[in-house]
Order: C-alpha cells, then structure tokens, then sequence
C-alpha cells in the first residue's frame, strides 16, 4: 500500500456509531449543551487492523508525571515508523482514563479522528445527571459543510471564543475567558502546545483583540 493510500484510509470518517459525545460547554440556564464528539479506541483498533493488518501496528505506554506518553508505531514498507503523544489522568477511572486519552491523541497524530477536532460543533438540548449533564437526544455530527478553521455560531466572535471549555491540563473545566482573566501567558502556551485547532485559533483571536503581545 503505498503512502497515500495509506493515509487517506486511516483519516477516513467514522461511521455515527463508532462516535461518542460529551457535554462541552453550557449556555447560561443550563437548558442546552455544546456537543462534541470523539472516537471510541476500540474504533481506532479495528480501524488499524483494517488498514494496516495486525501485525503491521502497535501501541506502547510510558507512564510520566500525571499522565501518560503513548507510541503507535506503524510498519511501512518493512519499517516501523513511531509517533507519539500524551494525555494527563482522567477524573474517572484516572489510569485506565489516561492511557485511552493518549492512544486516541496519539491515533490523531496519525491522521485518525483528527477531522473531529475541525468540525462545527452543534447545540443540543440538555438534562442534569448527578453531577454532570447528559444529553436528552443523541447528538449527529454535522459533515455537510466544508470543514473550517474558522470559529462559527450565532454568538459575536469574541464571546464564542471566550466560551471554549478546556478539557486538559491545570485550566480542565475553564473556558478561555475564564484563563484569560486569570492567567494571560496560558493563551500563548495553548497556541504552541494545543493540538486542536479551533482552540488555537480562539486564542490567537482573543490575544489580538486584547492587545496581549
């Protein structure tokens, strides 16, 4: 199979069932929910095992400081080429949590999933559950426009911006406004170390607008 191929084949989308969907961010009476979506690692799996065979792919663990650094190899053309990427503990099941956190991030290094963190992310209608919100619908993820960099919704774009929830590091449940406020320089480190996209640009925008050099 030759480079291209293989590469088209491991960022095809994945079908409504092998997705999942949590609560991002909340309007302000907690009666609607940012759907975001994500792949489920067994999908991931299945997805190397079609590609690639498996005797062609796998994945091996180091354990660091709070987390964990995965390394999905891939043999092509008789070579084992290695990529690697890393996620901190989870809040649920924090060991078995991290460990699948930093083999679906290292999966997108590799182009699998990466489409989920461009596309535009839809309100859904939302219930209290314990401590958190579940969904009262399942969610769809929206295809039908080209995917964009850009930062999309009725909201004005600064407000939009400033409501993306961070779901890592030591701002986890923050939204950027929030880090804004309390910490400026963390913008800077999200634009060099953040692998998606649409929080990227949201903190490039923000830094502008607030004049942050």
């Amino acid at each position: 199979m030759d480079v291209k191929t293989l590469k088209e084949r491991l960022e095809k989308p994945f079908s409504d069932e092998e997705l999942e969907f949590r609560v991002g961010a909340t309007n302000s009476d907690k009666t609607k929910g940012l759907a975001l979506a994500y792949v489920q690692a067994r999908a991931i799996q299945n997805r190397l095992d079609d590609t690639v065979g498996l005797n062609n792919w796998r994945v091996s663990y180091k354990e660091i400081t709070g987390g964990f650094i995965a390394t999905l190899e891939i043999r092509i053309d008789s070579e084992w080429i290695a990529k690697e990427d890393g996620s901190g503990v989870t809040d649920y099941e924090s060991i078995k949590g991290g460990i699948s956190c930093a083999f679906k991030r290292v999966a997108s290094v590799w182009g699998i999933g990466r489409y989920l963190y461009e596309v535009e992310n839809r309100w859904y209608p939302i219930e209290q559950k314990g401590k958190s919100y579940i969904f009262k619908d399942t969610p769809t993820l929206n295809l039908s426009k080209n995917i964009s960099n850009e930062i999309k919704d009725d909201l004005p774009k600064d407000e939009k911006a400033k409501r993306i929830e961070i779901t890592f590091g030591k701002y986890k449940g923050k939204t950027l406004g929030d880090i804004l406020k309390e910490n400026k320089d963390y913008l800077i480190y999200l634009i060099t170390n953040s692998k998606d996209v649409k929080i990227v640009n949201a903190c490039k925008y923000l830094m502008k607008n607030n004049k942050i050099a």
